[in-house]
């Protein structure tokens, strides 16, 4: 009964003996490491250790007769470094230490969902000093020429710094509130005709100048959790922003395969040009002044990847752009 219980548990665990050889592994340790069940059993547990600091230090624990649990790194057969937290406990029978059992939780996403949320607070701050500088400079022009016929026009480019600060600032506190209270959450199968729906609906009423072209969406479920229908919302909202067409034109396609769907989002605006990509999601700085496009498409950016999914954009267009966003579909589907 207990073996059978060992090898139910949904999170990976082994077990090892005195001497800390793994002695056996659940399933769900098996399919996690990417491990076979002959070539993990009868190892040193450090083969599943990604930090020797750590690992140190369990074994202290463990062998002065105590549990342990912290942050661990496990390291797959692959050599992918996964985070998480574990805990070994000894095994005793007979008042004798007889081996240890160890347990781990997978908290990529949530450390995922943590870091974003940084990196979020750190561009709204550089945004927020750049806006405010421009505020800044042209109020000053205005003081100094206060009675030049330009004055009103610096003091309009004060009043539309100042907007787009107040919005940068409400979306970063928005977006940044969904990740806190979002990265607990489990991935799971969502509809994906009713995400799109949603978003498609909020951002038709935001942007009324705006044209949106679309069929019906397949009832297909993906992968995915309660923040699709913002990173949808974010994209849809990109391609009419950062369109300088005197008509945007937001035009939604998907695109069904045996196992993943993509859902491409295509405008008339100014197309993103190559090389660009990395940065527009702000996954690197060409230097310390010019960031991505904004926090939103970061955000797309890290929550689809937390999916196991991808987002991309096409720069080989001759007019427009084109993102891509891919999802997992459920196995049924």
């Amino acid at each position: 009964m207990y073996a059978e219980a060992f090898r139910s548990i949904d999170a990976p665990a082994l077990i090892t003996g005195a001497d800390l050889v793994i002695r056996d592994v659940n399933e769900a340790g098996l399919s996690f490491t990417g491990y076979e069940y002959e070539e993990f059993v009868g190892r040193s547990a450090t083969i599943v250790s990604g930090d020797e600091g750590t690992y140190a230090d369990i074994v202290e624990t463990v062998l002065d007769g105590a549990a342990w649990s912290g942050d661990f790194e496990l390291r797959t057969k692959e050599g992918e470094g996964v985070f998480g937290r574990g805990s070994v406990a000894p095994i005793v029978l007979d008042g004798e230490t007889r081996g240890y059992v160890a347990v781990f939780i997978d908290t990529t996403k949530q450390r995922r969902y943590e870091n974003t949320a940084e990196v979020l607070n750190r561009l709204l701050r550089h945004d927020l000093r750049n806006e405010l500088n421009v505020a800044y400079g042209n109020l000053q022009n205005a003081q100094s020429r206060i009675d030049d016929d330009e004055v009103s026009a610096y003091l309009d480019r004060v009043n539309e710094a100042l907007t787009r600060l107040i919005g940068k600032s409400e979306r970063a506190h928005s977006l940044g509130e969904l990740l806190e209270n979002s990265y607990e959450a489990e991935n799971h199968l969502v509809r994906l005709d009713y995400v799109l729906h949603e978003a498609m609906v909020e951002t038709i009423e935001a942007f009324d100048d705006a044209q949106f072209r679309f069929e019906e969406f397949p009832p297909v479920r993906v992968v995915a959790d309660d923040l699709l229908t913002t990173v949808f919302t974010v994209v849809l909202e990109n391609a009419v922003v950062h369109n300088d067409a005197p008509t945007p034109i937001v035009e939604v396609e998907v695109e069904e395969r045996d196992g993943d769907v993509t859902v491409r989002v295509v405008d008339n605006g100014p197309g993103i040009r190559e090389g660009e990509e990395d940065l527009i999601f702000g996954r690197e700085e060409r230097d310390q002044l010019h960031h991505g496009s904004g926090i939103s498409l970061f955000f797309a950016d890290n929550v689809i990847k937390s999916y196991d999914g991808d987002i991309r954009v096409d720069t080989d267009r001759e007019e427009g752009a084109a993102f891509e966003i891919g999802l997992n579909k459920a196995p049924s589907d």
